[in-house]
């Protein structure tokens, strides 16, 4: 990614809290990436119930195939990540969200307790959607309320009315970037195809915790090919088998190893 495109995409964070980059993966190998998504859903697919929508959920897509780990360390994705935040990160948390026809939109909300919230300075979290099928209104792209991120609530206030909420659109293989502390949620999926997406974000600094403890996912074998930087980003630099702590909800997310 030249500097320029970065410059633009830091620019539009900053202003709106959000930014979409197209074509970051090519369109085939994001479809691929769908495509095996689905097949990951089959065997191990979750429901996802947050704020009044559902949806199904793939948790630690990385683990799904070395495909997806390479959007961990995706350099064009990451420059503007590391220009925001800096280099000292960790991926708090990588995991898939299917929106199937007829799935209905989720509440605004933020993904920063008022607590931590920045209104000015460095973001706490980044989040960097890699839409596998083309977002569109229709299908459910996510909806976003552009500078939200320099509000101090986690949720918009109680009796006021949202009256500018975007849908960022993008062909198969762009990617949003927005701050966590914007408001947003998935849309309703009115059309009669499923809406593929990855979700990863990435927080500051080593004492954030994961959401997503990827020790519980990788193996050992993925372990050895992943990049150093893939390791350091998921905190697994020692091993696959280092011990990390993790925030994921109980109920949601077995406290086990997928195969």
């Amino acid at each position: 990614m030249d500097q320029s495109a970065v410059d633009q995409a830091v620019f539009e964070l900053e202003l709106y809290g959000f930014t979409v980059i197209p074509g970051v993966i090519p369109e085939p190998e994001a479809l691929r990436l769908a495509q095996a998504l689905d097949d990951a859903d089959e065997r191990i697919g979750i429901e996802y119930v947050y704020d009044g929508a559902y949806a199904r959920s793939v948790p630690c897509a990385p683990a799904r195939g070395d495909g997806f780990m390479a959007l961990v360390d995706n350099a064009t994705a990451l420059a503007v990540v590391e220009r925001v935040m800096g280099p000292e990160l960790v991926l708090g948390s990588m995991n898939a969200r299917i929106v199937r026809p007829g799935d209905p939109g989720q509440g605004l909300h933020s993904d920063i307790p008022a607590v931590h919230r920045r209104v000015i300075g460095t973001p706490v979290m980044l989040q960097v959607v890699w839409m596998l099928d083309g977002f569109t209104a229709d299908k459910g792209a996510t909806r976003i309320v552009p500078g939200s991120h320099r509000h101090p609530e986690a949720y918009p206030p109680e009796g006021r009315k949202i009256a500018h909420v975007v849908q960022p659109e993008g062909p198969p293989g762009s990617v949003m970037v927005f701050n966590g502390q914007c408001w947003h949620g998935g849309g309703a999926n009115r059309s009669e195809e499923r809406r593929r997406a990855v979700f990863g974000h990435y927080r500051l600094d080593a004492w954030m915790r994961f959401q997503t403890d990827p020790q519980l996912y990788v193996g050992a074998d993925q372990w050895q090919r992943m990049s150093e930087r893939q390791r350091e980003l998921l905190r697994m630099t020692h091993g696959p088998d280092q011990k990390n702590a993790a925030d994921y909800y109980a109920g949601q997310m077995p406290a086990k190893r997928y195969d």
